[in-house]
């Protein structure tokens, strides 16, 4: 009981605080830490906003690559290409992209499959287009960006055409 009492003792006797140091912080230093965080965020912001830009285009480039794999499969089969993606057992729920249905004006030789970006590009997202080729007796694969994230692109009706509106082919 005496070791008790005589904690009790030295814990209200102790002095927390010395009067003569001052403990916390400045306004001035406060201020500082506050704009340095500014720079930092103003530095680091538009990196992380292109990196999810980047993360949604890579969703729309593997999403027509699995279309490309797919009318090939399909053309293999049935000795054209699919009219739609319900015919190749396939579904979309992007919440970036539309995908139009496949375009077969020559469903033995060609077919372009589109991915626009919704809301017009607002989310920075460039659209892209598909082109899958059968060419002596060859599978062939041409893929379009668009130039930016405003306009859309479309692959040529040919393999080696260029894409339309400017956009680039990746390959």
């Amino acid at each position: 009981m005496k070791i008790l009492k005589n904690l009790i003792y030295y814990k209200r006797n102790t002095v927390l605080f010395c009067s003569t140091t001052e403990y916390g912080f400045t306004l001035i230093e406060l201020i500082v830490v506050v704009i340095i965080m500014g720079v930092l965020t103003a530095i680091a912001l538009p990196n992380i906003i292109s990196q999810v830009g980047k993360a949604r285009e890579a969703e729309a480039k593997e999403l027509l690559s699995s279309i490309g794999f797919a009318q090939q499969g399909y053309y293999f089969e049935y000795r054209q290409f699919a009219p739609t993606y319900a015919d190749m057992g396939l579904t979309f729920d992007s919440k970036y992209y539309d995908f139009s249905e496949p375009d077969s004006s020559s469903p033995t030789t060609y077919t372009k499959s589109n991915a626009v970006a919704k809301e017009g590009g607002k989310n920075s997202n460039r659209s892209y287009s598909l082109g899958v080729y059968y060419v002596s007796n060859s599978y062939q694969i041409t893929l379009c960006q668009s130039s930016n994230a405003t306009t859309t692109t479309e692959v040529a009706d040919i393999l080696n055409g260029a894409c339309t509106n400017g956009g680039q082919k990746i390959n």
